[in-house]
């Protein structure tokens, strides 16, 4: 999400504006604090570092009271740790490679990152980092449709309306929003929602053994309980409520669909599984993060979407460990990419695996303000577009007079308008969920495979990656299994293209053979071998970083993949940029 600066003569000319919205009170039990309580934070939760240790070791043998030899015990008190913790729930969704820790220390000058160097270098730990603090990044007859112009035909739309005559989604396949919370009540959504039907509710039993209890649909990591609904959660810059944000991002991705009610969503026949990793207090850590996908696995979610991330790269190998858990598991990553308008990686986006989506606006251009660089993979609109807001709770007098004067809010129905990247990454998702749906035997690498090689290919003012292309990735499958193999040789174009950095391709055999993929100069002469060797049918991918045989980086310029296989060949075109 983005948020205008505001002027001051407009801030002390405030009124107050009646709710028209029928709220509901806080869960019982939870206090929600005033935006005034709540001072600035550092980027990460002072005192704590978290690990992912190899099962058996000896930290993990620390956090359950077993023994743990002497070396250790010495190296932790010098380090300053005082404890050893559980992270959160040791539920069966968690990787048999690891086990998720909390260290924590009482020591107020205690540096959470040299620890966690320190960790990995010893060995004891496979990956760690700070508690970090991550940022959001935010034809039916559904009134708001006409307003949704990121689902049209035009050439910036991702082209839904024709997705749909092939895929609306299937109710077996899920979206986690690993967000702000999801208002579950909202007419929108109701009966959207995702449901545990191995839990019994309310009976105080874990009754599937998953590790949760009573967690009937999703679960509110943040706050530790079973109510996914979100808060009031003020930014740290300007006061503004951000709870709606993940109902937002849920309606964007599957809202109820020609129902004659608000927005069309992405998916409307898949279902959303709430993840809130944000808590009461207004903070969204990694250690709730670290959670919440071990929920989407033990849940077997289909797609996750996280419009979130940090900058701060000591949470890219700690990130990178739970994609490959979750990528493994069949899970579809999503990410947006941050709103900064720089090239900087963000995380999870940036990591292997993750579906990186950048923003574009209503004139097909790249919004301005969206993150870029070789590590996004594709593009999705994100500026000026219309979803759910949710209304479990009463926005406070500076957040509704946003809403009006920037977001298009009538006042009375709980719709807005916004820009970023976190609505990007749900209508990717959104997509995904329908690729899985129309294609349930691609695996989840697979599906990101579809989506980002059959956008549509655009140079922007800087790489955001080919624009998705709903339509196209419902109707140009690369291969289903031994079902629907590709019937010739194919090729696809590469992404990004013009490349800065690293591009890449994907390619498909109808029959096992042997295959050669290379790079070729405008002269003819090869560059690099990206792939040779024998292949089975279906579809395969490589990657080439840019530069040649001798590792040195290849000049700026016209270059050509070559594929070679079953006596045919196939050729594209890339542009390297200086």
């Amino acid at each position: 999400m983005r948020t205008p600066h505001l002027a001051l003569a407009s801030l002390l000319a405030l009124t107050v504006a009646g709710s028209a919205f029928a709220y509901a009170p806080a869960p019982p039990g939870r206090v929600l604090p005033s935006l005034a309580t709540l001072g600035p934070k550092g980027p990460y939760v002072p005192g704590q570092v978290l690990v992912l240790a190899p099962r058996g070791g000896g930290l993990a043998s620390a956090a359950t009271g077993g023994a743990r030899g002497a070396a250790l015990t010495t190296r932790l008190e010098d380090m300053g740790v005082a404890r050893v913790e559980p992270l959160g729930s040791a539920a069966s969704g968690a990787p048999r490679e690891y086990e998720a820790l909390r260290l924590v220390s009482d020591d107020p000058a205690f540096d959470p990152y040299a620890a966690a160097r320190a960790l990995v270098a010893s060995g004891e730990a496979i990956a760690a980092a700070p508690n970090l603090r991550m940022t959001l990044h935010a034809v039916p007859n559904d009134p708001y449709y006409s307003t949704q112009w990121h689902l049209g035909t035009s050439a910036a739309g991702v082209r839904a309306r024709q997705g749909w005559d092939h895929s609306t989604g299937s109710g077996s396949v899920t979206i986690g929003i690993m967000d702000t919370g999801v208002d579950r009540m909202h007419t929108d959504l109701y009966f959207k929602i995702w449901t545990n039907t191995h839990e019994i509710a309310n009976n105080g039993v874990d009754d599937d053994h998953n590790g949760w209890v009573d967690d009937v649909q999703g679960w509110d990591f943040g706050d530790g309980d079973n109510n996914p609904d979100p808060d009031i959660l003020p930014d740290p810059y300007y006061g503004l409520d951000q709870g709606w944000h993940g109902t937002f991002v849920a309606g964007l991705a599957a809202a109820a669909t020609n129902n004659g009610i608000g927005v069309s969503g992405i998916a409307w026949g898949c279902r959303v599984v709430p993840l809130k990793v944000s808590d009461a207090y207004g903070d969204m850590t990694l250690s709730s993060i670290v959670d919440a996908f071990h929920y989407a696995m033990s849940a077997h979610v289909s797609v996750l979407n996280m419009s979130l991330g940090t900058s701060d790269p000591s949470a890219a190998a700690f990130f990178q460990e739970l994609v490959d858990a979750a990528t493994d598991a069949g899970i579809v990553v999503v990410a947006s990419a941050g709103n900064d308008g720089v090239d900087d990686p963000s995380y999870p986006g940036a990591c292997d695996d993750v579906l990186a989506v950048g923003a574009t606006n209503a004139s097909n251009l790249r919004a301005s303000w969206s993150n870029w660089g070789d590590w996004v993979d594709i593009a999705a609109p994100g500026e000026g577009v219309w979803s759910s807001i949710a209304r479990n709770y009463e926005y406070d007098e500076l957040t509704w007079w946003y809403f009006e004067t920037y977001c298009g809010f009538d006042g009375a129905h709980a719709y807005i308008a916004n820009d970023g990247t976190s609505f990007s990454a749900p209508i990717v998702a959104g997509a995904a969920a329908l690729v899985r749906s129309a294609f349930p035997s691609l695996n989840a690498r697979m599906v990101a495979q579809q989506l980002v090689v059959n956008g549509d290919l655009r140079v922007y003012d800087n790489p955001i990656g080919p624009r998705l292309n709903i339509e196209r990735a419902l109707t140009r499958p690369l291969a289903v299994d031994g079902v629907a193999l590709p019937q010739t040789l194919a090729l696809a174009p590469p992404s990004p293209n013009p490349a800065h950095g690293v591009t890449r391709f994907a390619f498909a055999l109808p029959r096992a053979s042997s295959a050669k993929l290379e790079v070729l100069d405008a002269q003819g002469r090869r560059v690099r071998t990206l792939f040779e060797g024998d292949a089975a049918a279906g579809t395969h991918a490589a990657a080439w970083d840019l530069r040649d045989e001798r590792g040195d980086a290849a000049p700026a310029g016209l270059y050509f993949a070559r594929l070679v296989a079953d006596g045919r060949h196939e050729v594209r075109r890339v542009v390297v940029m200086p």
